[in-house]
Protein backbone atom coordinates (compact mmCIF):
# COMPACT_ATOMS: atom_id res chain seq x y z
CA UNK A 1 0.00 0.00 0.00
CA UNK A 2 1.12 3.47 -0.32
CA UNK A 3 2.30 5.94 2.96
CA UNK A 4 -1.07 8.13 2.45
CA UNK A 5 -2.97 5.02 2.10
CA UNK A 6 -1.17 3.81 5.52
CA UNK A 7 -1.61 7.00 7.18
CA UNK A 8 -5.52 7.47 6.80
CA UNK A 9 -5.66 4.24 8.23
CA UNK A 10 -3.34 5.54 11.26
CA UNK A 11 -5.61 8.57 11.43
CA UNK A 12 -8.53 5.89 11.77
CA UNK A 13 -6.91 4.14 14.66
CA UNK A 14 -5.48 7.58 16.14
CA UNK A 15 -9.48 8.26 16.41
CA UNK A 16 -10.65 5.18 17.66
CA UNK A 17 -7.88 5.57 20.61
CA UNK A 18 -7.38 8.67 21.25
CA UNK A 19 -9.57 8.82 24.09
CA UNK A 20 -8.14 5.41 25.94
CA UNK A 21 -4.68 6.82 26.39
CA UNK A 22 -3.08 9.15 29.08
CA UNK A 23 -0.29 11.15 26.90
CA UNK A 24 -2.48 11.92 23.67
CA UNK A 25 0.37 13.97 21.81
CA UNK A 26 2.94 10.58 22.41
CA UNK A 27 0.12 8.52 21.41
CA UNK A 28 -0.80 10.05 17.88
CA UNK A 29 3.30 11.00 17.35
CA UNK A 30 3.81 6.84 17.94
CA UNK A 31 1.30 5.98 15.65
CA UNK A 32 2.35 7.60 12.73
CA UNK A 33 6.50 7.19 13.02
CA UNK A 34 5.40 3.14 13.64
CA UNK A 35 3.22 3.39 10.37
CA UNK A 36 6.19 4.80 8.12
CA UNK A 37 9.27 1.84 9.68
CA UNK A 38 8.19 -0.88 7.57
CA UNK A 39 8.73 0.41 4.16
CA UNK A 40 11.72 1.94 5.13
CA UNK A 41 13.79 -1.49 3.84
CA UNK A 42 12.68 -0.61 0.45
CA UNK A 43 14.45 2.35 -1.38
CA UNK A 44 11.07 2.65 -3.58
CA UNK A 45 8.92 4.35 -0.22
CA UNK A 46 8.64 7.48 0.46
CA UNK A 47 10.92 7.85 3.68
CA UNK A 48 13.07 4.91 2.13
CA UNK A 49 14.54 6.70 -0.67
CA UNK A 50 16.67 8.69 1.78
CA UNK A 51 20.15 7.58 1.57
CA UNK A 52 19.80 7.23 5.02
CA UNK A 53 18.38 3.91 5.32
CA UNK A 54 20.55 2.52 2.40
CA UNK A 55 22.45 0.20 5.09
CA UNK A 56 19.61 -1.41 6.47
CA UNK A 57 18.03 -2.29 2.68
CA UNK A 58 21.45 -3.76 1.82
CA UNK A 59 20.63 -6.54 5.00
CA UNK A 60 16.98 -6.47 4.57
CA UNK A 61 14.87 -8.00 1.77
CA UNK A 62 11.09 -5.78 1.48
CA UNK A 63 8.63 -7.59 3.05
CA UNK A 64 10.16 -9.67 4.88
CA UNK A 65 11.36 -9.91 8.63
CA UNK A 66 10.70 -6.17 9.40
CA UNK A 67 6.85 -6.67 7.99
CA UNK A 68 5.88 -9.12 10.42
CA UNK A 69 4.04 -9.03 13.82
CA UNK A 70 7.27 -11.03 15.53
CA UNK A 71 9.39 -7.57 14.89
CA UNK A 72 6.14 -5.24 15.96
CA UNK A 73 5.38 -7.55 19.22
CA UNK A 74 9.34 -7.05 19.47
CA UNK A 75 10.00 -3.07 19.26
CA UNK A 76 6.56 -2.61 20.74
CA UNK A 77 8.14 -4.38 23.94
CA UNK A 78 11.57 -3.45 24.06
CA UNK A 79 10.29 0.32 23.53
CA UNK A 80 7.83 -0.33 26.72
CA UNK A 81 10.66 -1.13 28.50
CA UNK A 82 12.28 2.64 27.75
CA UNK A 83 9.36 4.45 27.04
CA UNK A 84 6.41 2.64 28.01
CA UNK A 85 4.06 5.72 27.30
CA UNK A 86 5.11 5.40 24.00
CA UNK A 87 4.55 1.43 23.07
CA UNK A 88 0.56 1.23 22.72
CA UNK A 89 0.73 4.00 19.70
CA UNK A 90 3.77 2.10 18.28
CA UNK A 91 1.79 -0.96 18.65
CA UNK A 92 -1.01 0.45 17.20
CA UNK A 93 0.89 1.95 13.93
CA UNK A 94 3.05 -0.81 13.32
CA UNK A 95 0.41 -3.42 13.31
CA UNK A 96 -2.26 -1.07 11.12
CA UNK A 97 0.87 -1.39 8.36
CA UNK A 98 1.46 -4.83 8.65
CA UNK A 99 -2.57 -5.38 8.68
CA UNK A 100 -3.56 -3.68 5.40
CA UNK A 101 -0.24 -4.48 3.42
CA UNK A 102 -1.33 -8.85 3.94
CA UNK A 103 -4.08 -7.91 1.59
CA UNK A 104 -2.08 -7.10 -1.17
CA UNK A 105 -0.36 -8.88 -4.30
CA UNK A 106 2.81 -8.86 -2.32
CA UNK A 107 2.02 -10.02 0.81
CA UNK A 108 3.78 -10.35 4.35
CA UNK A 109 5.49 -12.87 6.26
CA UNK A 110 3.55 -12.24 9.52
CA UNK A 111 5.00 -14.84 12.17
CA UNK A 112 8.68 -14.55 11.03
CA UNK A 113 10.53 -16.81 10.98
CA UNK A 114 7.61 -18.84 10.35
CA UNK A 115 7.88 -18.74 5.99
CA UNK A 116 4.10 -18.98 5.79
CA UNK A 117 2.83 -15.47 3.86
CA UNK A 118 -0.30 -13.92 3.86
CA UNK A 119 -1.14 -12.45 0.70
CA UNK A 120 -4.26 -11.11 -0.79
CA UNK A 121 -6.14 -9.54 -4.20
CA UNK A 122 -4.98 -5.83 -3.65
CA UNK A 123 -2.04 -4.28 -5.83
CA UNK A 124 -0.49 -1.66 -4.50
CA UNK A 125 -1.14 2.04 -5.70
CA UNK A 126 -4.12 0.09 -7.87
CA UNK A 127 -7.59 1.43 -8.89
CA UNK A 128 -8.80 -0.19 -5.81
CA UNK A 129 -6.64 1.27 -3.14
CA UNK A 130 -7.34 4.12 -4.49
CA UNK A 131 -10.72 3.65 -3.90
CA UNK A 132 -10.23 2.29 -0.31
CA UNK A 133 -8.20 5.78 0.26
CA UNK A 134 -11.29 8.06 -0.29
CA UNK A 135 -13.21 5.59 1.57
CA UNK A 136 -11.30 6.45 4.51
CA UNK A 137 -10.89 9.40 4.40
CA UNK A 138 -14.97 9.67 4.29
CA UNK A 139 -14.98 7.24 7.29
CA UNK A 140 -12.33 9.80 8.84
CA UNK A 141 -14.22 12.68 8.42
CA UNK A 142 -17.39 10.91 9.56
CA UNK A 143 -15.98 9.39 12.86
CA UNK A 144 -14.43 12.60 13.97
CA UNK A 145 -17.77 14.50 13.14
CA UNK A 146 -19.20 11.75 15.47
CA UNK A 147 -16.40 12.42 17.68
CA UNK A 148 -16.85 16.15 17.79
CA UNK A 149 -20.74 15.86 18.47
CA UNK A 150 -20.02 13.61 21.42
CA UNK A 151 -17.98 16.44 22.99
Amino acid sequence: MLLRTHLMLSILMILIFVGSVSDKFIFIIMVFVATIIPDLDTKHSSYGRHSIFRPLQVFVKHRGFIHSFTTAVVLSLIIAVFWPVASFGFFIGYSIHLIIDSFTKEGIQPFWPFRWRSEGPIRSGGRFEEIFFFILIGVDVLVFISMMLVW
